[in-house]
């Protein structure tokens, strides 16, 4: 076996790029409930082939742009490694098996997974290219990584119904709200990290992003901003009462590492260079895959033992 061959299209499917996004899906599979093993294979699983799918029809859509964008002229598709027929066609085909696994999981998951798809293919793609609408593109990547992905993994053990009559659905809606609100906040700051980084490459390939429109130093701000709010809601919704779980004791754990890690973020950002941004993205590939696992092993650990009392 060649793998020279097969490198770009483990390449293409730019996994480094959304395995945060499949964290808050597992995350929302295991916060109220443990799914079914069966179950949760076959949404992961569909999961996985939409995202990779949405990742590679991007770079079909964009190929051309970044040819000349000296951050991603290396992707497979835009550095020729694979025809851009060829990215569409795996596109296409992990997108429409997604779907299927998602329709025999449930109704409500083939509805979220549709709507999914639809608004990813909306971010990249002409009339709508809300990669391009400053403020909005960070407003479709929070939802889209984060709100999303949450609801399909709460879905997966058939959290939510809409049959509103019972108060403890209402407040199983409640805590999912409060638990979505974070989560969209820690994406929506990882976009702007992201276009921060980009925003000398695409200001030379002409595209509009919150960065390029608003500055560098705004969106590194608005980051800060957005990430110290997320670390300190969970301590606020504990404080003010408003969710049903016991969890503030689990919780300070990684507060307590959150808040040192924070202003280490802002004291390396303070003054932003290419340099720096780097150095950043390098240490996220290597560690935040591992960081993220031992987290979610964390909280499922916390589910395991709350279902047992």
């Amino acid at each position: 076996m060649n793998l020279g061959k097969i490198q770009p299209y483990l390449k293409i499917l730019r996994f480094d790029s959304w395995q945060g996004w499949m964290f808050i899906f597992l995350f929302g599979s295991v916060l109220f409930d443990i799914p079914q093993l069966d179950k949760l294979m076959l949404v992961l699983i569909s999961f996985c082939l939409a995202t990779g799918g949405i990742f590679i029809l991007n770079q079909y859509i964009d190929y051309e742009e970044d040819k000349k964008n000296y951050l991603k002229k290396d992707l497979p598709i835009a550095s020729g490694n694979i025809p851009p027929i060829i990215g569409l066609e795996l596109s296409s085909v992990f997108i429409i098996i997604s779907l299927v696994g998602a329709f025999f999981a449930s109704f409500s998951l083939f509805f979220l997974f549709s709507f999914y798809v639809l608004i990813w293919i909306g971010y990249s793609t002409p009339p709508f290219c809300f990669k391009q609408r400053p403020l909005l593109d960070i407003i479709v990547c929070g939802f889209g990584s984060g709100v999303l992905p949450f609801l399909m993994g709460l879905q997966t053990s058939a959290q939510l119904t809409l049959d509103l009559s019972s108060p403890w659905m209402l407040r199983r809606y409640q805590d999912a709200f409060f638990v979505a609100i974070p989560l969209f906040l820690v994406q929506s700051a990882g976009q702007l990290f992201q276009v921060a980084g980009d925003y000398e490459a695409d200001l030379i390939a002409n595209i509009d992003t919150f960065a390029v429109k608003y500055g560098k130093k705004n969106s590194l701000m608005l980051t800060s901003i957005f990430l110290f709010i997320t670390i300190n809601l969970p301590v606020i919704y504990e404080f003010f009462n408003l969710s049903i779980v016991p969890y503030l004791s689990w919780y300070l754990f990684f507060y307590v590492i959150s808040v040192p890690f924070l202003f280490y973020l802002v004291y390396k950002l303070n003054k932003p260079s290419e340099k720096k941004f780097k150095k950043l993205r390098i240490m996220s590939k290597r560690i935040g895959g591992v960081i993220l696992f031992v987290i979610f092993l964390y909280v499922f650990a916390i589910r395991l033992i709350h279902s047992g009392q």
